[in-house]
């Protein structure tokens, strides 16, 4: 498979890229400070980085993800997630038409779940500018499917592991552990953390299985249809600070909270596992991952 890689040098990106060469596919790492420098708002680099890539597959997973920074610019945030996605639809469009995309979701688009776990037929109601600008990007998709593109859609649920950027929250806290004071509030030590909203609930798997589910939906996933990629699982974040930063004491930071923080986001894996993808990973082993 020739793999053209959007967004290679981000968390995600940078294992996908890694798996696909083990797998032993030919790979163009491409994005911001990637192998191959990017602008995929600008439709002449698209091309070029197209005609050279030669693409099987177009995994694409540029664009921001983290929902502090959308929330701070919304319209700079539609515009760095949805214009890509045309760009790269319109490149397949016009030139590329035997390419695959894989179109990288997310479960922010469902919104308040009304069912759980959560399944791909569920209403998409995004209730921020995260969620709301996957969804735009997964309606734009559609226009395009009558003309024969193929696109399949991951919905990732949450992820972590090794080189994941410590605004997200439990790389986060791990620095916060390791670097800050030897005493916590009590004074009988493991420190003291700041943080969010620890009341809630979320699916998390370990990033190695996340990409891996991207590539066997790249393989086995039926054009236009939309496919969770998470545990099955919903974990408090108290839970999971305590496994993060054992013996730590944590302290509310009001900086950390979200205006919209929905108590519990849980999917339902069956469909993507109805193709074959299995976890191999266990969130323990998610979170040795975080060094």
């Amino acid at each position: 498979m020739n793999a053209l890689v959007t967004g290679a040098a981000g968390f995600a990106g940078s294992h996908l890229v890694r798996l696909l060469r083990e797998r032993g596919h030919r790979v163009t790492a491409a994005g911001h400070h990637a192998e191959v420098e990017v602008d995929f708002l600008d439709a002449a680099q698209v091309e070029r980085v197209c005609a050279d890539a030669r693409p099987d597959v177009i995994f694409h997973l540029a664009g921001t993800s983290h929902i502090s920074a959308m929330r701070e610019n919304p319209s700079a945030a539609h515009l760095n997630v949805v214009k890509p996605v045309v760009t790269l639809l319109d490149e397949v469009f016009y030139r590329h038409r035997s390419t695959r995309i894989l179109l990288v979701s997310t479960c922010a688009v469902y919104g308040r779940p009304q069912k759980l776990p959560t399944p791909e037929d569920h209403p998409l109601q995004p209730v921020d500018t995260y969620g709301s600008a996957r969804a735009a990007v997964e309606h734009v998709v559609k226009g395009y499917l009558p003309h024969g593109i193929d696109v399949v859609i991951a919905r990732a649920y949450n992820h972590t592991g090794s080189g994941q950027d410590s605004r997200f929250a439990l790389p986060d806290w791990r620095a916060q552990h390791r670097e800050g004071p030897s005493l916590s509030l009590d004074g009988h030590g493991g420190g003291i953390v700041r943080v969010g909203n620890l009341d809630v609930r979320r699916d998390y798997s370990d990033v190695r299985d996340i990409v891996a589910g991207y590539l066997l939906l790249a393989e086995r996933g039926v054009s236009g249809e939309a496919y969770n990629l998470c545990s099955g699982q919903a974990v408090s974040m108290r839970a999971l600070f305590e496994k993060v930063c054992p013996g730590a004491t944590a302290v509310l930071d009001d900086t950390r909270l979200r205006r919209v923080d929905l108590p519990i986001l849980w999917g339902d894996p069956s469909r993507a596992e109805a193709l074959g993808w299995t976890r191999q990973h266990s969130l323990d082993d998610a979170l040795a991952e975080l060094g």
